[in-house]
């Protein structure tokens, strides 16, 4: 709890970065029934907000809790979320660590909204490290490599792109400098896309 508190006054004292300890406009703007927002069904609050610009584009920090209903209370998790920024729109697609999605009752809960546009989840693509979910299983198949699978396996990440949004996840209340790591991890990503993804009819 320390190191985290130290890690917030870093990055609040740092120019370059603007700090919200509070941020409900900022959570209205995504769609709640996608991970990890469908990992809240009791409630979602967002904690510790930081906004600036990595390698050019525009990312956001934060801790998210999510409550779901326990046998006796309802319970807060915690995660830890990167949101970059995309130069365009792509097909709603999640990907998950496995190591992650066997956490929590993280598998339980969609991992797309499947109310506002089709999304199903693709066993057969990819290899044992990640489950996909995809609105559009050719785009989801484009993306697949096994690079990007060991990357997210050895991380234990989450990551799924919201319109021109890709919001990347973890369990757990990290530091905002593993955030930031994890921030390196989408880029990296998503520099990892083939040419043809950013000729994809939108």
């Amino acid at each position: 709890m320390f190191e985290i508190r130290k890690s917030i006054k870093r990055f609040r004292d740092d120019p370059d970065w603007t700090y919200r300890k509070h941020a409900r406009d900022y959570l209205a703007t995504f769609d709640r029934g996608g991970y990890p927002f469908s990992l809240g069904p009791d409630g979602l609050a967002i904690r510790n907000l930081l906004q600036g610009n990595f390698h050019g584009r525009e990312l956001s920090l934060f801790h998210l809790l999510a409550w779901q209903r326990g046998a006796k209370a309802n319970v807060a998790w915690t995660y830890s979320v990167a949101v970059l920024r995309l130069p365009r729109t792509f097909p709603a697609t999640a990907v998950t660590s496995r190591r992650l999605a066997a956490s929590h009752r993280v598998e339980k809960r969609p991992a797309l909204n499947r109310l506002t546009g089709p999304a199903r989840p693709l066993p057969d693509l990819g290899t044992h490290l990640v489950h996909y979910c995809a609105a559009d299983p050719d785009f989801a198949a484009l993306i697949s490599t096994y690079a990007m699978e060991r990357r997210m396996h050895d991380a234990r990440l989450g990551w799924r792109i919201e319109k021109d949004r890709m919001i990347g996840w973890t369990h757990g209340r990290e530091t905002y400098e593993d955030l930031l790591s994890l921030a390196e991890d989408l880029a990296a990503i998503v520099d990892g896309f083939p040419d043809q993804v950013w000729h994809w009819p939108e």
